[in-house]
C-alpha cells in the first residue's frame, strides 16, 4: 500500500493509489520530489516483494543515491536505478527518439524482471528538454498509455518554478503533463518572515479518496513523514 509507504502520508492519501496510474509529482527546487519518490518506492518494494525501475536523466546512479542516504534512504534490494549518463555521452552528435528509448530501457528491466510494477522517471523537464516539441502533447499521450498498458504504476517526477508561496509551470499552455497524468501530488515551499516549511498537497487522484489541504512534510532520521495540515 503506498499510502503506508511514508509516515503520516494517510493523512492525505486516504485510499491507496490505483495500481497502474500516472502519477505526476511536482514542486521546486528543494522541495524533496526524488527523495518522496524513492521513499515511497522502497518502503513498497520491502514489503511486497515487487520490483521498480527508477530512472534518473539529471544525475548518475552513485550521485543520486548519495542524496537519498542524506534523507536517510538505503535503496531497497528490489529497485533499481538506471541513468542514461553513458547513453547520451553516445549522443553528443545525435538526436534519439527519448520516448522510444525509456520504452526500450523499461522493456528490458521488465523482461529481466517478470513482476517489475513500479516506474519512476526523474525527471519530465530533462526528457522534454531532450525530446523535439512538435506533436508533444500527442506524444506525451502514448507514452502515458503505453506505462499503464504495461500495468505499470508510475511517477512522473517535474520541477516547477517557485515564486513567494506559489508554484508555476514555466510553460502552462504547452505542457500535457497535467491532463493526462491520473493523480497530481505538489509539493511546495510556504515562507513566513522567519520560517520555512515545506509541504504535500494532493491536487488530483482519480479513483482514490484524499484530502486537498497542504500537510507539512519533514525529513526524520529514516525518512520522510507527513505531519499534520500547515492552516
Amino acid at each position: 500500500m503506498f499510502k503506508d509507504s511514508i509516515n503520516g502520508l494517510d493523512r492525505v492519501l486516504q485510499a491507496d493509489i490505483p495500481s497502474g496510474s500516472v502519477i505526476l509529482v511536482t514542486g521546486a527546487a528543494g522541495t524533496l520530489k526524488s527523495g518522496l519518490v524513492f521513499n515511497m518506492m522502497t518502503s513498497y518494494l520491502d514489503r511486497m516483494g515487487e520490483h521498480g525501475l527508477y530512472a534518473t536523466l539529471e544525475q548518475t546512479k552513485e550521485s543520486h543515491m548519495r542524496n537519498m542516504e542524506c534523507l536517510g534512504l538505503k535503496q531497497s534490494k528490489n529497485l533499481h536505478i538506471f541513468d542514461y549518463n553513458d547513453l547520451r555521452a553516445e549522443w553528443r552528435d545525435q538526436e534519439p527518439n527519448m520516448l522510444k528509448v525509456t520504452e526500450d530501457v523499461i522493456d528490458y528491466y521488465m523482461e529481466k524482471y517478470e513482476n517489475l510494477t513500479i516506474f519512476a522517471l526523474d525527471s519530465l523537464n530533462a526528457l522534454y528538454a531532450l525530446t523535439s516539441p512538435l506533436n508533444l502533447r500527442r506524444n506525451m499521450y502514448y507514452f502515458f498509455s503505453m506505462l499503464r498498458e504495461k500495468r505499470l504504476t508510475s511517477f512522473m517526477i517535474m520541477e516547477t518554478a517557485h515564486f513567494g508561496n506559489s508554484v508555476f509551470i514555466d510553460d502552462p499552455t504547452g505542457r500535457p503533463e497535467h491532463f493526462l497524468a491520473d493523480g497530481v501530488i505538489e509539493l511546495g515551499l510556504l515562507e513566513a518572515a522567519d520560517d520555512v516549511k515545506r509541504y504535500i498537497q494532493i491536487k488530483k487522484m482519480r479513483s482514490s479518496r484524499h484530502g486537498m489541504e497542504k500537510h507539512q512534510l519533514v525529513v526524520d532520521k529514516g525518512g520522510l513523514s507527513v505531519l499534520g495540515s500547515i492552516y
